[in-house]
């Protein structure tokens, strides 16, 4: 009878435990107010339902060095998953540039990510370009796999503190006022 008792007890104490750690668990929240989350859907953008870290991960730059997410922690960090033969990709790259040659590279980084493509054909690629944001070569789609990339182009904006705020599928106007706004906002809300 007592093991019984004692039973209940212990079942009935783990169910109240469980409950009442859920309910008074603190939810981390995106860091993004309702005026910055009306401007990113206008603009198409995908914001999280809820909070997601992004994913660490580490590759070859197209320069043939070694680089990691980590590498550009405390940055506001566009990354952007593309690839040579893909031509919505190769549209909005000028002006992803225009963004990183205007805003960064001290507090934002534009990071492209080439899926599926060796850092050979990736470097003669860039050759005939002039891009001056890093270019990291993804050529077993180990770090397009651990973000679920099927289409591209895809970009992530992720705040400098390491959180995906949101999401774009398909080419943008990267450079439009509204955005660098947004991202210079972003940027100074780090800085200060």
């Amino acid at each position: 009878m007592n093991l019984k008792i004692l039973s209940y007890f212990f079942f009935v104490g783990v169910f109240l435990l469980i409950t009442f750690s859920s309910l008074f668990a603190e939810e981390k929240k995106i860091p993004l107010n309702a005026s910055e989350r009306k401007l990113l859907e206008q603009s198409r953008i995908e914001v999280p339902s809820h909070y997601i870290e992004a994913h660490d991960f580490e590759g070859e730059m197209a320069s043939g060095k070694k680089a990691s997410l980590a590498d550009f922690s405390g940055k506001f960090l566009i990354l952007n998953f593309w690839a040579t033969w893909c031509s919505p990709c190769l549209k909005e790259m000028p002006d992803l540039d225009q963004v990183y040659q205007s805003l960064g590279p001290e507090n934002l980084t534009v990071l492209a990510v080439s899926m599926g493509e060796s850092r050979e054909r990736v470097r003669k690629f860039l050759k005939k370009r002039n891009y001056s944001f890093p270019v990291m070569t993804d050529p077993e789609m180990e770090i397009t796999r651990l973000y679920g990339v099927r289409n591209i182009p895809i970009t992530y904006l992720v705040d400098p503190s390491g959180v995906i705020i949101g999401r774009a599928l398909g080419p943008r106007e990267w450079s439009e006022p509204k955005l660098l706004k947004f991202f210079r906002s972003r940027m100074n809300r780090q800085a200060g």
